[in-house]
């Protein structure tokens, strides 16, 4: 029986280690616009050199076009945006878009920056308001202008930039949306404001095109960053399977006990 037992026991292992690993998540969605009238300014920012004066800021909201709907991201989808470029546009109304979902560090705008990732989950738990992600209800605010404004500057600076008026990311012009960033940069210390306010979330990068389907047309949009509900996790089918092989083993075992005390 010790024998039998070991077997199972084997069984379950190689379930698990056969069991396919994790590709690129893809994403599907339909961009749906940004905030409605009044809606956000459009905004005079620079980045790496490059000038854009009438950019708007987030969020921007999406729905799912894939079926079925990925329950990883439900609705609201509401985004900022993560990269400035000539080449890489918002896309026009009503357009879908084929992301690839990756973590932060991931995103070539971000990269792997320990220090500006931290900076910018804390950015998040600091000051992202929910409020922000219902487009029927939300029409802009200086608070959300200013939150994309101070995004950017972690984004294209790191964590130890943190001034709008210098660096490869400027929002040079003084008022209310600069005035109200550079106060968020300024209050950034360290703290693990991510966790404690928003524990129960987490930070991923929609990435366009989406390298891990390249078979199918795409265009050259923004790269966003989206807070969303973690996903729950469900046991593997391989542990499943395992643990029905011990189930009927110790069944067996139970039955020729029986069997032999009848």
């Amino acid at each position: 029986m010790k024998l039998r037992l070991l077997v199972a026991v084997l069984v379950v292992a190689g379930f698990t280690n056969l069991s396919p690993r994790a590709s690129a998540e893809l994403l599907g969605l339909n961009y749906q616009g940004e905030t409605t009238s009044p809606g956000n300014p459009f905004l005079a920012v620079s980045a790496n050199g490059q000038s854009f004066s009438h950019t708007p800021p987030g969020p921007f909201y999406w729905s799912q076009n894939q079926s079925p709907p990925n329950a990883n991201f439900p609705p609201p989808i509401a985004t900022f945006c993560i990269e400035l470029s000539a080449s890489q546009v918002l896309p026009p109304l009503g357009s879908n878009v084929l992301f690839d979902v990756v973590s932060p560090s991931a995103s070539p705008t971000i990269g792997n920056d320990p220090l500006k990732i931290a900076a910018i989950a804390e950015l998040y738990g600091r000051y992202y308001d929910f409020a922000w992600n219902d487009k029927n209800t939300f029409h802009g605010s200086v608070a959300s202008a200013a939150f994309q404004l101070a995004l950017w500057e972690l984004v294209y600076d790191g964590a130890g930039g943190k001034n709008l008026a210098s660096g490869n990311f400027q929002a040079p012009v003084p008022d209310a949306y600069t005035t109200t960033a550079q106060n968020m940069l300024n209050s950034l210390n360290g703290s693990n404001a991510f966790e404690t306010n928003l524990g129960g979330y987490e930070l991923v990068a929609l990435l366009a095109p989406a390298t891990s389907e390249p078979t199918k047309p795409q265009n050259q949009i923004q790269d966003q960053l989206l807070l969303k509900p973690k996903p729950v996790p469900a046991p593997p089918a391989a542990l499943l399977a395992g643990i029905g092989v011990l189930a009927l083993v110790g069944r067996a075992r139970f039955a020729r006990r029986s069997a032999a005390t009848a």
